[in-house]
């Protein structure tokens, strides 16, 4: 019995003492406002991108409906905030190129108040996010 008692409290002192995953310098919020393109492709077009995060929450609209395709979802920050996967919520049609759909994992560079992601394929496109939050 007092073996258990004493796994309880190593295990209750774990608990409390566990990391928080709260840390607000670990998450992405707010309205942030920039570019999206699709290097190492005979498309050469800019598109200007709007994405609000809210919590694990995301909704953007591009300049053009589908370059890139945005629309609604989630996200994670993974790897140690060195990666952000998203999961498209939309309902799409199938005319036009899905990998322009925001979805899946990208690679993460946030600096102050800035993000660049970005998610290269196998034919050697790369597509390119930069963001900069609005005020």
């Amino acid at each position: 019995m007092k073996l258990l008692t004493f796994y309880a409290s190593v295990m209750l002192i774990l608990i409390a003492c566990s990391k928080n995953n709260d840390d607000p310098s670990k998450t992405i919020s707010g309205r942030y406002t920039g570019t999206f393109k699709r290097y190492n492709t005979s498309v050469d077009k800019t598109a200007q991108v709007s994405i609000d995060f809210n919590k694990n929450n995301w909704n953007g609209s591009s300049e053009f409906p589908t370059y890139p395709a945005l629309n609604t979802g989630t996200f994670t920050l993974e790897n140690n905030n060195e990666t952000i996967n998203f999961k498209n919520k939309a309902g799409w049609t199938a005319d036009f190129d899905w990998t322009y759909i925001l979805d899946g994992k990208f690679i993460l560079h946030k600096n102050n108040d800035s993000l660049v992601f970005t998610k290269s394929y196998g034919n050697g496109a790369v597509d390119v996010y930069k963001l900069a939050i609005e005020n």
